[in-house]
């Protein structure tokens, strides 16, 4: 099979499903994944035989790519800021309105004190607690998940990434483990209801973790009250805590912190132009 034959089978096969640019990108992605070649060699020299070792290997991606198996899982590869990161689907992948929610915190110690200890909760892959660690350089970063699994990956990306970050299996649900104080605490935790899974997409509902992604029961603000509740018993004073949201639910969320008058309350919008980040800055 030929560069050229190879990007012919991409298209043909996947046409009903990604437009044509979406589908040459990820044939360059495989191209350098699996052959280590780069996307003027598709330009330059089209009719190249690919490595026959490999062949197998891409058409098991073309086929996982019409499942709708995002290319991160295929890969088990993604990026965010300045890392690369390996993912399972034991973890999400890490989306670009996250790196806007890093961005927020950096932008907001820049030039100013830089807090002593981040607390990062629902650790996932570790991009939130390796990209504050590596953009703060003298902070502690903390990073917890309630799954040893997750918390294997996050290490490995951590020695892949040459970023230090301590890490710690603990349930933010069901919390018996002491004082954790913490000038800052991020949280991206799961704030999708169960009924909202007809509007999802196959390549989000069907290969990335529901745990991660879900909120057991009918109370969509279950792990921001936790996490809020665990502030007031661990966020130093004037400290500050940093959600991700569901833009759904984000006035509910309001009207609840304008009730404990305890935090000062903003938000901004992501690069969609949706309501989805919260800092709340404790009294």
């Amino acid at each position: 099979m030929t560069l050229l034959e190879g990007r012919t089978l991409f298209r043909v096969h996947l046409k009903h499903l990604y437009d044509q640019n979406e589908i040459d990108f990820y044939f360059k992605i495989l191209l350098s994944h699996f052959f280590d070649l780069d996307a003027t060699q598709l330009a330059l020299t089209p009719s190249q035989e690919l490595d026959v070792d490999h062949i197998e290997d891409l058409k098991r991606a073309l086929y996982d790519l019409s499942e709708e198996k995002p290319i991160q899982y295929i890969t088990g590869l993604a990026y965010f800021r300045s890392l690369e990161l390996e993912v399972t689907p034991d973890v999400l992948i890490p989306r670009p309105e996250t790196e806007e929610l890093v961005e927020w915190v950096v932008e907001t110690y820049s030039g100013k004190q830089i807090p002593k200890t981040i607390l990062d909760i629902g650790t996932g892959s570790g991009c939130i607690a390796l990209s504050l660690a590596q953009e703060l350089p003298h902070c502690k970063v903390i990073g917890i998940d309630v799954r040893s699994e997750v918390l294997k990956i996050a290490k490995k990306n951590g020695e892949r990434n040459k970023v230090a970050v301590e890490w710690s299996q603990q349930n933010i649900l069901e919390w018996k483990n002491g004082s954790i104080p913490a000038d800052v605490i991020v949280s991206n935790p799961p704030y999708i209801m169960p009924k909202e899974k007809n509007a999802m997409k196959k390549n989000v509902l069907n290969y990335e973790p529901h745990l991660a992604l879900f909120v057991e029961g009918e109370d969509p603000l279950l792990f921001y009250n936790k996490i809020i509740a665990f502030a007031n018993q661990h966020l130093t004073p004037y400290g500050r805590l940093f959600f991700e949201v569901n833009p759904v639910y984000i006035d509910a969320l309001k009207q609840g912190i304008d009730n404990i008058k305890t935090y000062t309350y903003s938000e901004r919008l992501d690069i969609f132009g949706k309501r989805r980040m919260v800092c709340l800055q404790k009294g």
